[in-house]
Formats: structure tokens, C-alpha cells, sequence
């Protein structure tokens, strides 16, 4: 399940554990940071550079990926999306307001 990267780790400081944060780069690392993130029972955040949001095609390509990945896996653990390292205020502006789940930049 998508989740906000707040809550994700508000609730791992209460419990004193820590959450990775993996860049993917393409279909198949979504694949393979999803499928071990749901082995290992941890949640995960999912980041991508501007250079990957424009090499997967935008903020909604890789949105509609990681769901549809989620889903195909059977993914259950936490997920959350993050914008690392915004190249522009737009890009960060257009990150946060998207309504697609990239919460945090």
C-alpha cells in the first residue's frame, strides 16, 4: 500500500527501527526493491532522480508502475514515493502537488 513517508517514519522511530530508501531507475528495479521489501517484511521508500522521472516518463508513468507492480506482486508492506534530489522548484512544486502520492522532495 502507498503510504505517506511521515507517517511511515514517525511509526518506525516509535518502534526503533529503520526504512531504506532504494532510487529505481526502471521497471525492473521496482520489481526487484518491491519483491524484497514484501520478502524481508520491511517497508520501503521508493526514490527517483529527475533524470529517471523523465526516463520512465514522468511523475505518473512511475506512479501507475509502482501501483500496478504492487499489485501484480502481492506487495503489502508500506510504500512510499519520493522525489530525490529535485532538479528545479517546479519539478519539486509539480512532485508535491500531483496528487500522486510523491509527498515528500
Amino acid at each position: 500500500m502507498l503510504v505517506s513517508m511521515k507517517d511511515m517514519l514517525q511509526h518506525a522511530l516509535r518502534d526503533g527501527y529503520a526504512v531504506g530508501q532504494f532510487n529505481i531507475n526502471n521497471l525492473e528495479w521496482v520489481g526487484a526493491v518491491l519483491s524484497t521489501a514484501q520478502q524481508c517484511r520491511s517497508p520501503v521508500i521508493l526514490g527517483v532522480s529527475g533524470g529517471t522521472v523523465k526516463h520512465m516518463l514522468g511523475l505518473k508513468c512511475i506512479h501507475d508502475i509502482v501501483v500496478n507492480a504492487m499489485e501484480y506482486l502481492h506487495i503489502d508492506v508500506p510504500v512510499a514515493l519520493h522525489l530525490d534530489h529535485g532538479t528545479s522548484r517546479e519539478a519539486c512544486e509539480a512532485a508535491i502537488t500531483s496528487r500522486l502520492q510523491f509527498h515528500y522532495v
